[in-house]
């Protein structure tokens, strides 16, 4: 649960993080203007509706001397969008002979007939929906008005012009939110989960001190419990059951056989072939495992792992006769896993059978004794080097 949970951590971090590179980006683009030039051949009124336009009014002229005269030019640059603009500069086509008397909020340049205008450093920015006044006067020939302007300037965008701004704002701020609330209950309930990891660390070891003293009882299956939970749990993960019952089948298997408290030494040690009354004494112990077990609440399907080991894929086995899917699956698993290791360890009535002869045991019974699928994960395990030494490591 903690990787699971510390997963979609991650992955929420991970999304937060890539937000705020997508911001880092976006305004890096954004802090670098976009450079626009317009050509205006026309001289628009004062409210019209164009993003961008320039109004130059020849507001007076006067003579100077017999062949000159002053003409004086009040422009305004106007910005109806809600973006600023910066580093303006304007080309204006002036009269045959014209040359600059005086200026005011601009610098210029004059190249034959061609005025550029530019920005000073106070007015280099028409603010969103504002306007920027300039103006000049030039000595000319002739009076003539002037329609002939191309101007230039640069966007500045903003971070709140990004579309999404609100909504990944609003998104990031939630994200960031989950993270911290995340590892603050983590801190507050760390001191509850080590108290619940010590909680399940006696029950585990009351009950691997349970499967031992059962062992005890057959010096010829010492360790049998362990090994039986150990290749148990191998046979869930190898069938991809969820993390839970992996768990859950380890601890179910090591008190599966704890029923044979109630079997005499004497039967459960005896060389050679049972008798038929011995047979049916040694059957009693699923149920009574089963009866044992039936309130401990704290671990599903415990009684069960005991009452159902012993029932066969065919209906053929004890000691209900259950068939096929009717047996508990995670009982199913343990029946192989049992049998596996009563098959590969010495018993007083016979030594360990090889592997050939386990292999070929196994394939005979699936299906009759044992259920396919299963079987089928015993076989592919059976041949993993990391199978039989896990349990060192277990």
């Amino acid at each position: 649960m903690f990787k699971k949970n510390g997963m979609i951590v991650f992955l929420i971090g991970a999304v937060v993080l890539l937000n705020l590179c997508v911001y880092t980006y976006l305004e890096y683009k954004m802090s670098t203007p976009v450079t626009m030039t317009m050509k205006q051949d026309s001289m628009p009124s004062e409210d019209s509706e164009e993003d961008f336009f320039i109004t130059l009014v020849h507001s007076k002229d006067w003579p100077e001397g017999p062949r000159e005269h002053g003409i004086q030019y009040d422009a305004v640059f106007h910005n109806n969008t809600g973006k600023d603009l910066t580093n303006w500069s304007v080309r204006i086509k002036l009269p045959k002979g014209a040359r600059i008397s005086d200026s005011w909020n601009i610098e210029y340049e004059l190249d034959g007939p061609v005025l550029t205008v530019r920005s000073m450093e106070h007015n280099s920015i028409v603010e969103a929906e504002n306007i920027q006044s300039f103006g000049f006067i030039i000595m000319c020939p002739v009076i003539e008005d002037i329609t002939d302007i191309t101007y230039t300037f640069d966007i500045v965008y903003k971070l709140t012009d990004y579309k999404l701004f609100r909504f990944n704002i609003v998104l990031t701020f939630i994200l960031a939110t989950v993270i911290i609330g995340y590892f603050i209950a983590e801190y507050r309930i760390a001191p509850v989960k080590r108290e619940n990891e010590e909680d399940k660390s006696i029950i585990v070891q009351t009950m691997q001190t349970f499967s031992n003293f059962i062992d005890t009882k057959d010096p010829n299956t010492k360790g049998h419990s362990m090994r039986v939970a150990y290749y148990s749990k191998e046979l869930a993960k190898k069938l991809k059951l969820p993390d839970r019952d992996v768990e859950l089948i380890y601890y179910i298997a090591l008190l599966h056989d704890i029923g044979k408290i109630y079997i005499p030494d004497e039967i459960l040690n005896k060389p050679g072939r049972l008798t038929g009354d011995e047979r049916a004494i040694i059957e009693t112990h699923a149920a009574k495992g089963a009866e044992i077990l039936k309130d401990f609440t704290a671990i599903d399907g415990i009684a069960d792992g005991a009452r159902y080991h012993h029932e066969r894929y065919d209906g053929k086995g004890y000691p209900q006769g259950l068939k096929g899917e009717n047996i508990p699956f995670l009982a199913r698993i343990i029946g192989v896993a049992d049998s596996y290791d009563a098959m590969s360890s010495d018993r007083c009535y016979r030594p360990r059978l090889s592997k050939e002869a386990i292999v070929n045991e196994l394939k005979v019974n699936s299906g009759k004794q044992f259920d396919p699928e299963v079987v089928a994960c015993m076989l592919e395990l059976m041949e993993s080097y990391e199978f039989y030494t896990g349990m060192l490591d277990d």
